[in-house]
């Protein structure tokens, strides 16, 4: 039986089951819902529900994603080398345990689904990158380039509620043991050398850290984002996308701008596609939630 891949097929089911199901363009898997990350901290009220899935036609237009609640902590492992990959799963398996959720889009990245179990919080380690009480992930829809659906492989969020006790409970201490086992095996992305460039000492620099040096050597921003843009090689191109796109947000860069710099000295699209970048634009884009969406509070148990 092939996996669903729209929005209105499947949103009901998941809320039901405690996930937060919004749409996203089917396209892109860029979020088509403004305020989706109002989600992130409150459920559905389900009128509301039911009339965003009405309201975002045509149906076969809209894939769905989810956006992550406190309670849980989604793993998503970006490693795109076979050998690396399955060493990550091993890993993963022996120390924050074999969960029945495994989202696989382009194989063999995929993303794991567990249980919170001590306030673990969002952070990015690329190649990993942990969500948890905030960003989103396509949960159902049509992967382009593996030309066929996102799959679950073993269970699926349409037959497993969120607070499922089959789902391993990850600790801060499980996932620090885990990322240090990790990246024992599989390389860190790379990270520019500080005494390489002007103004530099000794140790190594982030991507946005070189970003903020060369802003302040050169007095230019824009001129910094494109030498760093340039030098996105093998290995740090997500991580350098993600960098100049939050730093513009924080400096308030108009994003006509930002893309215009991506397009012209962007040298990392083969890792970094241009529907990431929407997708980040749109994670670090000011939020307002508009009056018209409800979210149920949290309730004491």
């Amino acid at each position: 039986m092939q996996e669903p891949i729209e929005f209105a097929a499947v949103a009901a089911q998941l809320a039901a089951r405690g996930w937060r199901p919004f749409p996203g363009y089917q396209d892109t898997k860029v979020p088509a819902m403004r305020g989706w990350p109002g989600l992130n901290q409150a459920p559905w009220d389900c009128a509301d529900l039911a009339a965003t899935v009405e309201e975002y036609q045509p149906p076969e237009a809209f894939c769905c994603c989810v956006a992550v609640q406190p309670e849980i902590v989604a793993v998503d492992l970006d490693i795109t080398d076979p050998v690396h990959a399955a060493a990550a799963a091993m890993l993963a398996d022996q120390f924050l345990g074999v969960t029945p959720l495994v989202r696989i889009g382009l194989a063999p990245k995929c993303v794991r689904v567990y249980r919170n179990g001590d306030g673990v919080r969002s952070r990015k380690l690329h190649p990993l990158e942990i969500f948890a009480g905030s960003g989103q992930f396509v949960a159902y829809g049509w992967h382009q380039k593996a030309e066929r659906p996102y799959c679950w492989p073993n269970g699926s969020p349409l037959n497993l509620n969120a607070d499922s006790n089959q789902l391993p409970v990850v600790t801060r201490a499980r996932l620090d043991r885990f990322t240090n086992e990790l990246f024992k095996l599989v390389p860190r992305r790379l990270l520019p050398n500080r005494k390489s460039h002007p103004g530099g000492g000794a140790g190594p620099l982030t991507v946005g850290e070189r970003l903020r040096m060369l802003t302040v050597w050169y007095g230019s921003w824009r001129y910094a984002a494109r030498i760093v843009l340039s030098e996105a090689t093998e290995g740090c191109r997500n991580e350098t996308g993600w960098a100049v796109v939050a730093s513009a947000a924080g400096r308030g860069i108009p994003e006509d701008v930002v893309w215009q710099l991506f397009k012209k000295h962007f040298s990392g699209w083969e890792g970094f596609s241009e529907s990431e970048l929407a997708s980040a634009i749109e994670r670090t884009r000011p939020v307002h939630q508009p009056s018209s969406m409800r979210f149920h509070a949290f309730e004491e148990a």
